[in-house]
């Protein structure tokens, strides 16, 4: 895949946004079955840059700068 796309998996995850050479990549919104959702910058299929993770029992909302798929 390469460009804007949609992706959901069969556990319901979901990814929506922008790929390179079949990898996230770029700006795009990933979803787990949870309800979390991670929306922000992707490098090589992996959170990479600014980004806002959120989780809906908690209402826990970390903004920050991730780094190869781990907050920093």
């Amino acid at each position: 895949m390469h460009g804007h796309g949609v992706y959901i998996w069969n556990d319901n995850r979901k990814y929506e946004g922008e790929y390179l050479i079949d990898k996230k990549h770029a700006f795009g919104i990933y979803y787990w079955p949870d309800g979390r959702v991670y929306e922000g910058y992707w490098l090589n299929g992996k959170q990479h840059g600014l980004g806002i993770y959120k989780t809906p029992d908690q209402g826990e909302v970390r903004f920050g700068l991730w780094e190869n798929g781990k907050r920093i």
